[in-house]
């Protein structure tokens, strides 16, 4: 399927980029001949529910403890979930970056 330029009729090609300051990558098509770059309403709706998930995370900060690096979690998803000083849990890389996964303790 072939898609026109709205601004100057030039054949738009598909591609990926990102949004640096917020570490979100989009799919879009560029204009080959004035650089204009639009989305459908599908990479739309991607992008959306990405910008969705970042405002409900939580801000974090990062601290020196011994030869480890520390995080806070903030009160509200300690309540949520339930979790006590002295609970387990796993921690592993994805693609997004780091999941903590809280278990039940025994």
């Amino acid at each position: 399927m072939k898609v026109r330029c709205p601004a100057c009729r030039g054949e738009m090609k598909e591609i990926k980029g990102s949004i640096k300051e917020d570490n979100v990558e989009y799919e879009a098509y560029r204009c080959r001949s004035c650089g204009e770059e639009l989305m459908n309403m599908k990479q739309l709706r991607v992008v959306a529910e990405k910008y969705r998930k970042l405002r409900r995370a939580k801000k974090i900060v990062f601290a020196k403890w011994g030869n480890s690096v520390a995080v806070r979690i903030p009160n509200e998803i300690i309540e949520e979930l339930k979790i006590k000083v002295g609970n387990h849990g796993f921690i592993d890389k994805d693609k997004e970056g780091i999941k903590i996964i809280p278990i039940a303790s025994f």
